[in-house]
C-alpha cells in the first residue's frame, strides 16, 4: 500500500495497462486487480495478479536491481516510483489459485477478509503459502503451514481458474468488483480501501 498519496483512476488505469501489457508476454494469465478494478475514483497503488509461463519467465524480466524494484521474491514484486507517487505490486500464483488470488487482491482489505477468508476458514480450510489447505493438515505459529507429513499429499480445494469458481467453492454469488469497496467498523480490517 502506498504512503497515503492517492493518484486519480484515469492516471492507474494507464499506467496498469501499460504495465500488464509489458508483463502479458511472459504469462499464461495476468489481470489488474485492487482499487483500480474496483474503479475507485482515487488509487493509492496498482495491484496485478499473474501466472508467469514458467518459474523464471518474470525473474529474468524484473531482474535485481530493476529501477523501482525494492521487493523481488517468488510471490510478490514490489515497484515504487515516489517521483510519480506510485507503487505496483505484483502478486504472482499458480494457474489453480488464480481466481482466489485476483479475488483476495482485488479486495478492498474489509471485503477480503468478512466475504472471503471468513468463508473458506468457516469450511475447514486455512491460507497458505501454497494455497487453501484444510485446517487439520496445517499448523499456526505466526502464519499457516503445512504438516510435514501432508506436505506430500495435501487435500486440496478445487481449481480456481476464475473468480467465480472460487466464489462458487465459498457458496456465494460473485459481484462486480465496484460492490467490493466495503469499510469495517473494525479500522484494522481497512488498511486498503
Amino acid at each position: 500500500m502506498s504512503e497515503g498519496m492517492k493518484i486519480p483512476l484515469a492516471k492507474a488505469k494507464a499506467v496498469a495497462n501499460r504495465f500488464l501489457m509489458y508483463i502479458a508476454p511472459h504469462c499464461k494469465i495476468c489481470s489488474i486487480a485492487g482499487s483500480v478494478r474496483r474503479e475507485c475514483a482515487e488509487v493509492g497503488d496498482i495491484e496485478v495478479v499473474a501466472v508467469p509461463k514458467d518459474e523464471f519467465s518474470l525473474n529474468i524480466l524484473f531482474p535485481e536491481g530493476f529501477k523501482g524494484l525494492v521487493v523481488n521474491g517468488s510471490r510478490l514484486k514490489r515497484f515504487k516510483y515516489p517521483e510519480f507517487s506510485l507503487q505496483i505490486e505484483l502478486y504472482i500464483t499458480t494457474r489453480e489459485d488464480y481466481g482466489r488470488i485476483l479475488a483476495i487482491r482485488t479486495g478492498s482489505s474489509a471485503y477480503s477478509h468478512i466475504q472471503l477468508a471468513l468463508r473458506w476458514n468457516r469450511l475447514g480450510f486455512c491460507g497458505t503459502e501454497d494455497g487453501l489447505r484444510r485446517k487439520i493438515e496445517c499448523t499456526r505459529k505466526s502464519v499457516w503451514r503445512i504438516k510435514p507429513e501432508y506436505k506430500s499429499c495435501p487435500t486440496l480445494p478445487p481449481a480456481f481458474h476464475t473468480e467465480e469458481d472460487f466464489y462458487h467453492f465459498l457458496g456465494i454469488d460473485w459481484i462486480h468488483p465496484r460492490a467490493r469497496s466495503w469499510t469495517s467498523k473494525h479500522e484494522e480490517l481497512n488498511y486498503s480501501r
